[in-house]
């Protein structure tokens, strides 16, 4: 039932002083960077083989990771495994009397629905079971890395944008998209097969000027804007931007 480790998870204090040592000295690319609003934390990924590496940011002072700082200072936060049925092995561990944190799964980075064994049960470390939980989810990728659909956040002047991210290194990012405030707009005229529109264009950021990057995603009951996309215009989405 479990597939791979997913990634190691590293508490820091900040990602932007941590992250030269892994990309710049040890070389390692950054894939994606992204807030993940209901854990309170900043993070970016870093792949290693068919794993990765997620520094870990708090974005408040009482969150988990700022509160595991404070106790135990900067360092392995958690152990990530891929599983394939996450509720048929929740089941399992609730049988054989295995503690958890929490009583149900949640949804965390990337859009995975997680879980986490509780730390007394494995000798002290903190493992979390993520699941990639529909098909559209295996076919995007499920952190803010090239070919998924973003949400840009920019500032001097502020901005919002959508669109595919086509490239990132720390100079900035590339983006295939539009701006969020004409999305609506633009859909209705795909929808009209209306020729004489122009396409999403293609952008560059520079890294100063991002506030931060969201991956598109649905929001509980709230379609992504990918989705809303596909159901309007009957476009699959990387298809349609020539993934």
């Amino acid at each position: 039932m479990i597939r791979k480790i997913d990634h190691i998870g590293l508490a820091v204090g900040s990602i932007d002083e941590r992250l030269p040592f892994w990309s710049e000295i040890l070389g390692l690319d950054v894939v994606g960077r992204e807030t993940v609003l209901g854990e309170q934390v900043q993070v970016a990924f870093l792949p290693v083989g068919e794993s990765n590496l997620e520094l870990l940011e708090a974005t408040d002072s009482g969150s988990t990771i700022a509160r595991f700082i404070e106790k135990r200072g900067e360092g392995i936060h958690h152990v990530n495994f891929e599983v394939d049925d996450l509720s048929e092995l929740i089941r399992r561990l609730r049988e054989k009397g295995v503690p958890l944190v929490g009583e149900a799964p949640r949804i965390g980075a990337g859009g995975h629905k997680v879980a986490f064994v509780h730390p007394r049960a494995t000798g002290g470390v903190l493992v979390e079971l993520c699941e990639l939980t529909t098909n559209k989810q295996k076919a995007l990728p499920n952190v803010v890395a090239p070919g998924a659909p973003v949400l840009l956040y920019l500032r001097d002047p502020q901005e919002k944008l959508w669109g595919m991210l086509r490239a990132m290194d720390p100079s900035g990012a590339t983006v295939e998209g539009v701006d969020l405030s004409s999305f609506d707009d633009w859909v209705a005229q795909v929808e009209r097969d209306d020729l004489g529109i122009g396409g999403p264009s293609v952008l560059f950021v520079p890294m100063a000027r991002i506030e931060k990057i969201l991956l598109d995603r649905p929001s509980g009951e709230i379609p992504a804007l990918y989705e809303r996309f596909e159901e309007r215009t009957g476009f699959d989405v990387t298809e349609y931007f020539g993934d």
